[in-house]
């Protein structure tokens, strides 16, 4: 217990906190156009909050904080989608959210997945795709590529061209080692010193063989360090996203 209450005291949500242009992925390279046609960014009140993954022509996956302030729902008229673009000041496209929906049972870094619903429909070309979801169990050491408009580090500047990177899975144990958290629907990632996630890249994506296995929900005590970042497991929420897909479509 009281590691657990150390370890909270270092998490952070990964949401931006700044206004448009945000900062990226630490580490890793620049995406080319085109490359991760399933990457979104979500805008709120006009500023880069979060990033996400088209997974239906009218659905994306991202973390539940990036839709909710505290506890309370942002309102979905306040928010908007941009997809079809690896820099935020390309050429996409907008489009308007219908509703949010954040798992029920999130809170204290745990759950902390949401559905988002867009009022048009994604029409899939090279430059928008939807990706598959995982539903398969990752093993320690698996390689996952991480993806994000979020910071280049811990007060670094900014940059709108997507960024992606490299990460690979820890053993459960040692995840629970690090968090503190014993949460099957938890994934611990790491790849060294000066690599992972940041600021804007919660709700992004982590894929392992072309599907989506992660969506990024914290990093503790600062980006690219030693720490593993925290992402949930699209494996053990499948069926809470379809089942809720379903129930509001």
């Amino acid at each position: 217990m009281v590691l657990k209450s150390v370890v909270f005291i270092l998490f952070a949500a990964i949401a931006a906190t700044t206004g448009f242009p945000s900062e990226k992925i630490v580490g890793g390279q620049y995406a080319e156009e085109h490359q991760f046609p399933y990457q979104i960014a979500l805008f709120h009140l006009g500023n880069f909050r979060c990033g996400g993954s088209i997974i239906d022509e009218q659905w994306v996956l991202t973390a539940a904080h990036c839709v909710l302030d505290g506890s309370q729902k942002i309102p979905p008229s306040t928010l908007l989608v941009y997809a079809g673009s690896s820099n935020l000041e390309g050429e996409g496209n907008y489009f308007e959210v219908e509703d949010t929906f954040a798992h029920e049972l999130y809170g204290a870094f745990q759950n902390d997945i949401a559905l988002i619903k867009l009022k048009q429909k994604v029409h899939f070309d090279e430059s928008m795709q939807k990706i598959e979801l995982c539903s398969e169990e990752l093993q320690e050491s698996d390689a996952v590529v991480i993806s994000g408009f979020g910071r280049v580090g811990t007060n670094m500047p900014v940059s709108e061209q997507l960024k992606y990177n490299t990460m690979y899975v820890l053993r459960e144990k040692n995840c629970y080692a690090s968090t503190g958290m014993v949460n099957g629907g938890l994934i611990c990632l790491n790849s060294g010193v000066d690599n992972g996630a940041c600021n804007g890249d919660s709700g992004g994506p982590a894929v392992f063989e072309g599907k989506l296995a992660g969506v990024a929900n914290f990093v503790i005590d600062g980006c690219g360090t030693s720490n593993p970042d925290g992402y949930a497991k699209v494996s053990y929420y499948v069926n809470w996203v379809e089942e809720t897909m379903a129930k509001h479509y």
